[in-house]
């Protein structure tokens, strides 16, 4: 199906602009100016490489996530999505985008412990917060491959350090806690948050490497 040049101006046009461009439930916008480059290899895949300036993706389950798009390769019948801090996505192109983000792992022992821990509302929505975003970063990792009870002790502390990352940087784009009464200072990121996800990190790996 070829699309008229003016829809696909438009569409170029949404990719670039605030908002982004909007395809199932996934959100991409591109910054502007834009870092690409475009090769083709020996089996002739599309290759596309973001350098200084990443484009982002966001996606919509119980919450909105966010990525930094770092890579595309386009093939004859399939592509690979190169997200920052998540393993490679592969993807079919008759696939729909929710299949690329399938059911997540059960951490509902993790939220108890949460309830018992935080009883200050606003500490216990940010520990919330933390596991979803962990919780979404582990489903996608373990369905693009990843097994966590097999990973060494380099591997694992790499997954650690991506994991907390991720959530890190949905916590920063997050509207909810930027609009309400949380005040993201110098003293919330660098010792309120942390302090918080050590405490869901270290329980959520702790179920992640023994399964």
């Amino acid at each position: 199906m070829s699309l008229p040049i003016q829809q696909i101006r438009d569409i170029v046009n949404l990719i670039f602009s605030e908002s982004g461009y909007t395809v199932k439930n996934l959100n991409v916008s591109f910054p502007h100016p834009l870092d690409i480059k475009i090769i083709r290899d020996n089996k002739n895949n599309i290759i596309l490489s973001f350098t200084e300036s990443l484009p982002k993706v966001n996606w919509k389950k119980f919450i909105t996530l966010t990525a930094w798009v770092q890579g595309l390769t386009l093939g004859e019948t399939e592509g690979v999505l190169r997200l920052k801090y998540l393993p490679d996505i592969k993807f079919g192109y008759d696939q729909k985008s929710e299949d690329l983000f399938c059911q997540t792992y059960d951490f509902s022992d993790i939220s108890e412990e949460i309830s018992g821990e935080y009883q200050d509302p606003n500490s216990k929505k940010i520990a919330d917060k933390c596991l979803h975003y962990a919780s979404e970063w582990a489903t996608i990792a373990s369905h693009n491959g990843t097994n966590f009870a097999e990973c060494n002790e380099r591997s694992r502390r790499q997954l650690k350090k991506d994991c907390k990352n991720f959530v890190m940087d949905n916590i920063k784009n997050d509207p909810e806690i930027v609009a309400g009464s949380v005040i993201l200072t110098f003293l919330f990121f660098y010792v309120v948050l942390p302090m918080i996800l050590k405490f869901i990190l270290e329980r959520l790996f702790k179920k992640l490497f023994s399964n």
